[in-house]
């Protein structure tokens, strides 16, 4: 069993009561999305779990010295929520940032607060075998957020010219996309995350989206670690004002 918490460079995330722990995907998705470093900027997370992709965005709009700006988070799950209001608390950015318990389907309805950024390291298991714990199915299959609800939702509470950021498998990012096109995004930047130097198909895609179309699509590689398994440079440079290892 792993420590009941995560040690980054300038904050921790304790995470023994909450559906998913802190993982490469949201390291990956809170160091590459573009944050919006004017003043009186909004981000939200949608399902935060930990919060950590949240805490990295706060930590990112700090270092850069951003004016008026707040993180927010949607979690479905009481005990995560719980866990992730803690997590916010006991940051350095406690007065920037809240936490919902509440379904996103639910929130994006009846919030009326826009955002600038929209974050989520979404769930994408679709037609696969469900896992036997009812919090981690919740976070890990698209039963408790459709790829549509998720498009539909931030289509409605980002600015005109606001940004949707996810993080997802290979395999499911053209299904994402199609559906994001449907409800009027464009994709405007993504980043091909390789787990190591070499492999024909990427792990996991890194997309962001824009209600405004974009005469050209910024598309990028990303490789995790080299064929010694020593991590590559790119992967330092991204990660390195975060893990205490780089």
């Amino acid at each position: 069993m792993g420590n009941s918490y995560f040690r980054f460079k300038k904050f921790n995330v304790e995470q023994e009561n909450v559906s998913m722990r802190v993982n490469t995907d949201g390291v990956l998705l809170g160091a590459w999305c573009s944050v919006p470093f004017s003043g009186n900027a909004k981000v939200l997370d949608i399902g935060s779990g930990t919060g950590v992709i949240a805490l990295m965005l706060a930590q990112r709009l700090a270092d850069a010295q951003a004016v008026d700006c707040s993180v927010e988070a949607v979690e479905i799950d009481g005990p995560s929520s719980v866990q992730c209001l803690k997590n916010f608390t006991s940051s350095p950015w406690r007065k920037t940032m809240k936490v919902y318990n509440a379904d996103f389907q639910s929130f994006a309805m009846e919030q009326l607060q826009k955002y600038n950024l929209v974050v989520s390291n979404p769930p994408y298991f679709n037609n696969s075998l469900k896992n036997p714990s009812e919090v981690k199915k919740t976070a890990r299959h698209t039963d408790s957020l459709s790829y549509d609800d998720l498009a539909d939702g931030a289509s409605k509470l980002l600015v005109a010219d606001g940004i949707l950021s996810v993080i997802l498998p290979w395999e499911e990012s053209s299904v994402f996309a199609s559906v994001a096109e449907e409800k009027g995004f464009c994709i405007k930047r993504k980043c091909n995350v390789f787990s190591k130097r070499g492999e024909e198909f990427p792990k996991r895609v890194l997309m962001e989206f824009s209600l405004k179309k974009n005469a050209e699509i910024l598309s990028e590689d990303l490789c995790i670690m080299e064929h010694s398994l020593e991590f590559t440079p790119e992967y330092r440079n991204l990660t390195k004002d975060f893990y205490l290892k780089f």
